[in-house]
């Protein structure tokens, strides 16, 4: 159910995973490298469960088109975890409370007095311990290759990157625009974005039914629809990194150009920030469903969400 809980935050994680990724291959060995590097390895190592709270907004001509609010709690080798989340996509607004505990997913939508759940497969129940052993067996050498890989590919944006030092806390920051971003950014990232606002027929729509109730029709429709002209201006990340050598927050700012098919110019900003807190004492928010109208559901159907994005 994991991969459920992905998908049904998936403005949110997919952000996430963009920070984290960009961040890492955009630096390299410099004091700001080097002190991020630790602390990522320091935090995946040492951290089993914390509390993180996701903000995700998208701005366009000034105007705040999609913004999501959420509160992400993990836990230990139960595989137990809960979330909170709320999406204001144009006018529709949403709030999804999910609860992964006792082999179960649990899914309320604010909307509804209704808990779905969805009973694990036997595969998801230990995909958990398989990943804790794969994470114990892990070859170093393996790991100190991929390394070099990335150093090696980094480029002349390891001098970028800024470390300011304060004593116990750290600040990293990684702040390019204009002709400081690589072509390959502005290609790919153009792409992505051309796709990711195409529009599909009714045919391909992604029935709310499929994603326990989320709307996801109305966020893909909320966000502008560039076509031609699209570039990206300017790349912000940063990271705090705590005396305990873990980071505690990451923020993200990407600017973009654009025009859409009636030749409006936009110009959208798109926001992450993830605080991260609680580490090693943090306990998901659980559910009692005695009295509760419950549902028993199938499984995310992928192919509906497959078929969307054709």
């Amino acid at each position: 159910m994991n991969k459920k809980f992905v998908m049904i935050g998936a403005g949110v994680v997919a952000g996430s995973v963009l920070l984290m990724s960009s961040v890492y291959a955009g630096i390299g060995t410099t004091p700001g490298y080097d002190t991020y590097k630790s602390a990522i390895k320091n935090t995946a190592s040492t951290v089993d469960n914390a509390t993180q709270k996701i903000n995700l907004s998208v701005e366009d001509n000034g105007k705040v088109l999609l913004q999501v609010n959420s509160t992400l709690k993990s836990g230990n080798n139960d595989q137990s975890s809960s979330a909170n989340i709320a999406l204001l996509s144009g006018q529709t607004e949403q709030s999804i409370q999910i609860f992964n505990q006792d082999d179960k997913a649990i899914i309320k939508m604010g909307n509804s007095e209704v808990y779905q759940v969805v009973e694990k497969s036997d595969e998801e129940k230990g995909s958990g311990d398989e990943g804790r052993e794969h994470r114990k067996l892990e070859d170093p050498a393996f790991a100190q290759e991929m390394e070099n890989v990335i150093d090696a590919l980094v480029g002349n944006l390891k001098n970028k990157v800024t470390l300011k030092d304060n004593g116990t806390a750290k600040e990293i920051g990684l702040h390019l625009e204009g002709s400081q971003l690589p072509a390959l950014v502005n290609t790919v990232g153009s792409l992505v974005i051309r796709e990711g606002g195409r529009e599909h027929s009714d045919k391909l729509q992604l029935d709310s039914g499929d994603t326990f109730g989320v709307n996801l029709q109305s966020i893909h429709d909320s966000l502008p629809k560039l076509t031609t002209d699209i570039r990206i201006q300017s790349v912000n990340l940063d990271a705090d990194v705590n005396a305990n050598n873990l980071i505690t927050n990451h923020t993200a700012e990407i600017q973009i150009i654009g025009k859409d098919n009636e030749g409006t110019n936009h110009q959208v900003f798109i926001k992450l920030s993830v605080d991260a807190s609680d580490f090693n004492t943090t306990i998901p928010d659980t559910v009692d469903l005695k009295g509760k109208k419950v549902e028993k559901v199938q499984p995310f159907k992928e192919e509906g969400f497959k078929r969307w994005n054709k």
